[in-house]
């Protein structure tokens, strides 16, 4: 028999709060991101969000060795997977993905300064 464990996180990173849906079977381990908006989220809202949202969410999915799959794997460490799991994908929003690039360009010309000088 398949066992299927699954939970959701909600943490607060300012201004927004994000729900974070794990999902966890023998063989794999999937993470999916969502941003419930600046208020808190409450209960009902979730249920519903669940129920009618759940089909379209985008889970990114690690494969698990077959040591973690034999004991039980930390909360914190799990958290930590789920983290890195969305880092690699979450590329930021617009404006961070500017800033991001503006700070690679001007890193890019100091380096060619100091080269040159």
């Amino acid at each position: 028999m398949l066992r299927i464990k699954g939970s959701l996180t909600i943490s607060y990173e300012p201004p927004f709060y994000h729900g974070i849906f794990e999902e966890e079977t023998v063989h794999s381990y999937r993470v999916a991101q969502v941003n419930f908006g600046t208020a808190v989220p409450k209960t009902r809202f979730i249920y519903s969000y669940l129920l009618t949202h759940y089909q379209d969410l985008v889970f990114y999915e690690q494969q698990q060795d077959a040591s973690l799959a034999l004991h039980r794997v930390n909360p914190k460490r799990r958290q930590r997977l789920a983290r890195k799991a969305i880092k690699k994908v979450f590329k930021g929003t617009k404006a961070q993905q500017t800033l991001q690039k503006q700070y690679r360009t001007k890193k890019h010309a100091v380096k060619v300064h100091k080269k040159s000088a």
